[in-house]
């Protein structure tokens, strides 16, 4: 079986075959951003109070860890979609890295203030907000942080229709395509938003204002689902399409 028979779940052929060098230090790059979110800040607990502590921490951690995990394997699946290593694509991969090691410490802070705040203090933070005024530029930070991670691979996703000629896409595979960029579109779009609505918040406003920067974000609940199932229908309908030539 050649390189270009293997498929993904939506019969996507696989053009990517073994990690190029590109490849492999974009998967390091992450795996040190994965080093730098370390239970307890990288400190070894020394005795069990620190220990405790530590594991206190542990879903800010995981949220983070998750997060870093979903644009690594947005990296990795479209490598192997595509097989593209051409300028442009390199250029991303280097921005990228560059992105997520700015972004891994906006991250933490994020999620460590983040469930600080659920658990009335009981989770500790190395982050401690003390005002609005700290929360804004946190949020402004992070949704920043966030929109240009999501913005370059929206840039992969749109170079990639750029050569779906040279790549010889087929129906279903530009279709897949079209579906990624809309997600990463709308992923650009929520964190935007999330910026701008923390910027314009004054420290007067009520309290459902300040939680509107990081409500926003449960979007993805809604749209990553229905941007699923209507691929998956577009594809059916393909199929169908196909099945009566």
């Amino acid at each position: 079986m050649t390189a270009r028979a293997r498929t993904d779940r939506y019969g996507f052929r696989l053009r990517g075959g073994e990690n190029t060098r590109i490849e492999a230090f974009t998967d390091a790059a992450f795996a040190f951003a994965v080093t730098l979110l370390m239970i307890g800040g990288g400190h070894v607990p020394t005795n069990v109070s620190e220990l405790l502590a530590a594991l206190r921490d542990l879903p800010g951690f995981a949220t983070s860890f998750a997060l870093l995990c979903l644009f690594w394997h947005a990296h990795y699946i479209w490598y192997r979609r595509y097989g593209i290593e051409d300028g442009r694509s390199v250029f991303l991969s280097l921005l990228l890295v560059f992105l997520v090691l700015v972004y891994v410490y906006p991250l933490r802070m994020m999620f460590s203030a983040a469930y600080m705040s659920i658990s009335t203090g009981t989770a500790p933070s190395g982050f401690m907000p003390h005002a609005w005024s700290d929360m804004q530029v946190m949020f402004i930070i992070f949704g920043i942080a966030y929109a240009s991670m999501s913005g370059v691979i929206l840039l992969f996703h749109l170079h990639a229709r750029k050569l779906r000629d040279e790549l010889e896409l087929d129906v279903r595979e530009r279709e897949v395509t079209r579906a990624g960029i809309l997600r990463w579109t709308i992923n650009v779009a929520v964190a935007v938003a999330s910026a701008l609505i923390a910027w314009a918040t004054p420290a007067s406003a009520s309290t459902i204002f300040f939680l509107l920067p990081a409500l926003i974000y449960w979007t993805f609940a809604f749209t990553g689902p229905l941007l699923r199932r209507r691929l998956r229908r577009r594809l059916a309908a393909m199929d169908r399409v196909s099945a009566r030539v």
